[in-house]
């Protein structure tokens, strides 16, 4: 299920859009999980655009996880309150699909009904695990495959392996300080990969947060938003 979740601000726009992707260890989860913080950002003058997409259960997600992602974000750039410019915002499993889609070169979403690819210009990524190779079983599911029987695809949706797709991105990478279950080392390896990459990174451990409470308005919704503003 691909539907989006659409709010404009109040008042006159066009908006910066922010595009959501939930978490769910690829198999699971929906929109629901980022509504909170969806509604936070509207009220803080953002377009949002919550998405869902097609779940690891039973088929491969990759690509088309990702490919509902980029058409999202294509939904986004295009809406007639949007001024164009995409923030792409994903927590966990979402991080990495989001990772990916800001990393995007015109690959994913081609079966999208908006013909124009749209290149995110900024990513936020939530408790993310960047580096598929790291991560093992939970995310075979994913590619459907193990990766020694398909390396080539495993390579494609590893965001760490992309980090020189997008130089213009700019990328704020947040992880809980008592996470447990996704090690800081991947938010850490994947900013330096970023950075390495000619793009701008920063990363930001928030103090006492836990892996899902990294999509809570109230421990990352001033954060973000500040960041956004920064310019």
């Amino acid at each position: 299920d691909t539907d989006l979740d659409i709010r404009a601000p109040e008042g006159e726009g066009p908006f910066p859009a922010v595009v959501l992707v939930h978490g769910g260890g690829w198999v699971g989860g929906s929109p629901e999980l980022m509504g909170g913080l969806a509604r936070f950002l509207a009220d803080a003058g953002y377009l949002t655009v919550n998405t869902g997409y097609t779940l690891s259960n039973g088929i491969a997600g990759f690509p088309v996880a990702v490919d509902d992602v980029a058409c999202a974000v294509r939904n986004a750039a295009d809406h007639p309150d949007s001024d164009g410019t995409v923030t792409v915002v994903g927590h966990s499993a979402g991080a990495h699909l989001a990772a990916l889609v800001a990393l995007d070169t015109d690959v994913y979403g081609t079966e999208c009904p908006l013909a124009e690819p749209v290149i995110p210009d900024r990513l936020v990524g939530l408790a993310g695990p960047y580096d598929v190779a790291r991560i093992g079983p939970l995310i075979v599911p994913f590619f459907g495959v193990p990766p020694n029987e398909d390396p080539e695809l495993w390579q494609a949706g590893n965001p760490l392996n992309q980090v020189a797709n997008n130089p213009d991105l700019s990328s704020l990478i947040m992880h809980g300080e008592e996470d447990g279950l996704i090690d800081l080392s991947f938010a850490t390896d994947f900013a330096e990969a970023l950075s390495s990459a000619g793009s701008e990174a920063m990363v930001e451990v928030v103090e006492g947060a836990r892996h899902n409470e990294m999509h809570h308005p109230d421990v990352v919704g001033d954060l973000i938003v500040t960041w956004l503003e920064r310019d």
